[in-house]
């Protein structure tokens, strides 16, 4: 039963995978292959996150404190 049933997994398996690559080859969008973003695809009123926006307050704290330190030592070298 063992066999039959890992059998029956791998088969169900490729199918799924199958299925999945065939949608994936419908949906590739003609508007790649002009290297143009369609108007609809922008989203200006919504951009995307600046890198660090959801870290915890704490280590944004840090990153902070570091970039003054390095900011009061740059000062110091050129003074």
């Amino acid at each position: 039963m063992g066999m039959q049933d890992r059998d029956w997994y791998r088969d169900e398996m490729r199918a799924r995978k199958r299925a999945e690559d065939a949608k994936t080859a419908k949906r590739a969008p003609v508007w790649k292959k002009k290297n143009r973003i369609p108007i609809d695809l922008l989203d200006n009123a919504n951009p995307p996150k600046l890198w660090g926006a959801d870290w915890h307050w704490s280590l944004q704290l840090l990153v902070w404190l570091a970039i003054a330190a390095l900011l009061l030592v740059i000062w110091r070298l050129v003074r």
